[in-house]
């Protein structure tokens, strides 16, 4: 390995299978081997995708934390940061910034620090006391903050002013050659078939863990509105979590339960997609601009979706999707049952989605971007 090549330290609490620990790994698998010595650390129990992360390049170090500001993590990155001789420092999320932080400050070398934000508008004033009286001012000592959409960079600059001299946006991106809806048109049937779902249904699908924030309660409600309408439509949610048992109850109390279908967290969306029509995204909070979208474009399927974060610079409202207000279940199912109503409409809005994703959203692109940051972090 070349001697110049930049030496890496990536933090971000787990490896659950979510858009930003997705795109984290994505970024690190991604960075040439002869550029970058990439190391990585984890410090929550969930290490789900671990088998995505190329350890022949990457060296992955797991120290699970015993309590929330566990000085214990913070050591383990001072040590690594001296024994690898670490040149920066990448963090993902809020809590991985204060490790991070807390790690180059019991650090001898002090490598510069880079922040990733994958968060918008908090989901509870808990969070936001935490950005206010916590959060921002380890930020001020970061070399650069990125953001990952155009929508969420105008929201914390406002927020936070200090941010106008540090502030950097590289969108999220996916492979398109992976997301690519012409290899999956057999899966989506198969998947339908083995679902008991008939060819000529309208299939909705929600690809989101059940947190209160992602909305699953609101999109059920709207769902049922939606089958007085379209009597052949059928949901289905791809994902787990806490909440998964409350929606399947409220399903069942409905008395739609056999028009839902719950997968449970799978590792690859693909075949959902291909056997859907459209997807929704319903959440209320947190969300900033997914990766659940940006697949779902990519493989041609419209999406409806609330105006979270910058999901309106990937659902181009009338265009490759539409935008609903969020909390707003009248509204979403009048979105949902006018384009599962509209075939011709919806397969326009999934060529202009996909086009979309290959002209500002790659994964290649993101890769680049935050490599050519880097250096830059480096050489300053």
């Amino acid at each position: 390995m070349s001697t110049t090549a930049k030496k890496v330290l990536f933090i971000l609490p787990s490896l659950v299978r979510a858009g930003a620990e997705t795109q984290v790994v994505d970024l690190v698998n991604g960075l040439a081997p002869a550029r970058y010595e990439k190391y990585m650390l984890t410090f929550e129990a969930n290490l789900d995708q671990l088998d995505r992360l190329d350890r022949t390049q990457i060296r992955f170090y797991h120290r699970l934390r015993k309590s929330r500001f566990d000085l214990g993590v913070a050591r383990e990155i001072a040590r690594i940061i001296d024994d690898e001789k670490i040149d920066l420092v990448h963090c993902s999320l809020q809590i991985s910034l204060f490790m991070g932080w807390l790690g180059i400050k019991l650090s001898t070398r002090k490598p510069p620090l880079v922040l990733a934000v994958h968060t918008t508008l908090n989901a509870s004033r808990r969070d936001e006391w935490f950005d206010k009286f916590v959060y921002q001012w380890l930020m001020r000592s970061c070399r650069k903050v990125l953001f990952v959409c155009k929508t969420q960079d105008v929201y914390w600059r406002a927020k936070f002013p200090f941010l106008h001299r540090s502030a950097k946006v590289i969108y999220n991106g996916v492979d398109s050659d992976y997301f690519d809806p012409t290899k999956f048109v057999g899966s989506g049937v198969s998947l339908r078939q083995k679902l008991g779902i008939p060819g000529d249904a309208r299939v909705v699908c929600h690809l989101a863990s059940f947190r209160p924030e992602k909305g699953h309660a609101i999109l059920l409600q709207a769902f049922a509105d939606v089958l007085r309408q379209v009597p052949n439509a059928y949901l289905i949610f791809a994902g787990d979590g806490p909440l998964r048992q409350h929606i399947a109850d409220m399903a069942r109390e409905r008395g739609i339960e056999e028009k839902v279908r719950f997968l449970g967290s799978i590792a690859d969306v693909r075949p959902v997609l291909a056997a859907a029509d459209l997807s929704v995204l319903a959440s209320t909070a947190v969300e900033t601009f997914s990766i659940a979208m940006l697949e779902s474009l990519c493989m041609q399927v419209p999406m409806v979706a609330t105006d979270m974060g910058g999901t309106a610079e990937g659902v181009l409202h009338g265009k490759t999707g539409m935008i609903v207000p969020p909390g707003d279940q009248e509204a979403l199912a009048r979105a949902l049952a006018s384009l599962l109503g509209d075939d011709a409409k919806r397969q326009e809005m999934g060529q202009a989605g996909r086009k979309l994703v290959q002209e500002r959203f790659t994964k290649q692109g993101m890769i680049q971007k935050t490599g050519a940051l880097i250096e830059q972090c480096v050489r300053a």
